[in-house]
């Protein structure tokens, strides 16, 4: 298990029909890493946490009866925005693990970016600031590289 580490102030938390098989799917197609898996006395997971290399954290966990997630609904309603070093690498990981994943696309001419939806539906939106003229900031700093790719993913919308 990871060390623990402060989490970020604002953590998303996404409820799956079956939280187990979306950790395992999001590890193995995202490259997250498994902090937490609380299961019930029948097996199934309640609560999961799920890390990723730059600090981010996901939670997940499973509803109760009548839950319809976004599959069920048949819209997106929510977006999970992450920033990741290398678009290109990760978007080939993800299709290699069986996802479906859109074309690289540059937002705003500040940002190379995918998306993917998980097989419950949840969309998740991955963007690798272009490094050139801008902010240097935008080099170093993972928070300013996320605030960054969430102004350019709202410039798109």
């Amino acid at each position: 298990m990871p060390e623990r580490t402060s989490d970020p102030q604002v953590i998303p938390y996404l409820l799956y029909a079956d939280a187990g098989t979306a950790m395992d799917w999001l590890i193995k197609t995202f490259a997250f890493t498994e902090r937490v898996r609380d299961k019930r006395g029948d097996g199934t997971v309640r609560h999961g946490e799920l890390l990723l290399d730059g600090g981010g954290v996901i939670m997940l966990g499973s509803p109760g009866a009548g839950f319809r997630g976004p599959r069920e609904l048949g819209e997106v309603t929510q977006v999970q925005c992450i920033t990741v070093a290398d678009v290109p690498s990760h978007r080939d990981r993800a299709q290699a693990a069986g996802a479906y994943v859109s074309e690289i696309s540059i937002r705003a001419g500040q940002a190379r970016t995918y998306t993917v939806d998980d097989p419950e539906g949840h969309r998740w939106y991955f963007g690798e600031p272009l490094l050139g003229p801008g902010p240097a900031v935008l080099r170093h700093h993972p928070q300013d590289r996320l605030e960054m790719i969430g102004r350019v993913l709202f410039a798109a919308l």
